[in-house]
């Protein structure tokens, strides 16, 4: 399985061998993802998809052209099913990311940037196209090792990041923060606890550790109050973005217990584990 990355910002500008490109059937152009790509890429993009799919593409399908004017080397094309049109079957939606790493493949890609497919225009419920990008791409054997689901909303984008730790977290670099959160506490919190540790252990998994104690107290709170959109304090905060959407509790993220539990285990870490400077 590649590791998994949710990244906010413009796909047009994200330096890796392939970019997905949402595109229509006609493979002429189009508006959304499909019209910055070709703009960005300029005319030779275009050139390549008369030339290469004088016919169009078939929904699910998917090809490659040149990448044009943009970092990348190359712009893989695939075409979503239209929900607003009726579209609805979601093998087809799934179809667009095994075949987009299949041509992937065919060209020996090793990093490889996805927008969110069919949830633009096309109309596929935001949270079904999500879980569909991540778990289809978790699913499907690939020799690419480098996935980025770039989303240019940072609403959207929390989402993404969200699903995406439910499914996969990158490793931790030795020395790092991250490795404090490498193995989870042997009892949670609530049920959005998880997802924030998971969460802080993506954030720091580069993060040289601090020198003292104190600094990592503020490092870890300033940005798991960041993660959930609030302070964590000594209540409950309820993170819509950690929500899976079944049972009691689910995305609540409970203060108490990371004063209690969370944060003493990780202090505990720092101090035990060797992995402080100069240890």
């Amino acid at each position: 399985m590649p590791s998994v990355t949710a990244v906010h910002g413009d796909i047009t500008a994200q330096q890796v061998d392939a970019i997905v490109n949402a595109a229509n059937r006609q493979m002429r152009g189009g508006g959304g993802v499909d019209g910055a790509i070709h703009r960005a890429g300029g005319p030779a993009i275009l050139a390549d998809c008369v030339a290469r799919f004088p016919a169009g593409l078939a929904t699910g399908d998917a090809g490659w052209t040149t990448a044009g004017d943009l970092p990348a080397t190359w712009v893989i094309h695939t075409v979503g099913p239209n929900h607003a049109a009726g579209e609805r079957d979601r093998a087809l939606l799934e179809s667009c990311y095994r075949r987009a790493l299949e041509v992937a493949d065919e060209l020996g890609v090793t990093s490889i940037a996805f927008p969110l497919i069919s949830a633009g225009v096309y109309a596929w419920p935001l949270d079904d196209a999500i879980a569909a990008a991540v778990e289809t791409i978790a699913q499907t054997p690939t020799g690419v090792e480098h996935v980025r689901l770039v989303s240019f909303s940072e609403p959207t984008h929390r989402r993404v990041r969200a699903q995406v730790l439910r499914v996969s977290s990158p490793s931790t670099e030795p020395g790092s923060i991250g490795r404090l959160f490498d193995e989870g506490p042997p009892v949670w919190g609530t049920r959005g606890d998880p997802y924030l540790w998971r969460a802080l252990r993506a954030e720091f998994a580069s993060t040289p550790l601090p020198s003292d104690r104190a600094e990592l107290h503020r490092a870890v709170m300033s940005a798991a109050g960041a993660i959930a959109g609030a302070p964590i304090g000594d209540e409950t905060v309820y993170v819509a973005d950690f929500d899976p959407g079944h049972g009691m509790s689910a995305g609540h993220v409970s203060g108490a217990w990371w004063q209690s539990t969370g944060l003493p285990l990780l202090m505990e870490r720092f101090d035990s584990s060797g992995l402080r400077p100069g240890h």
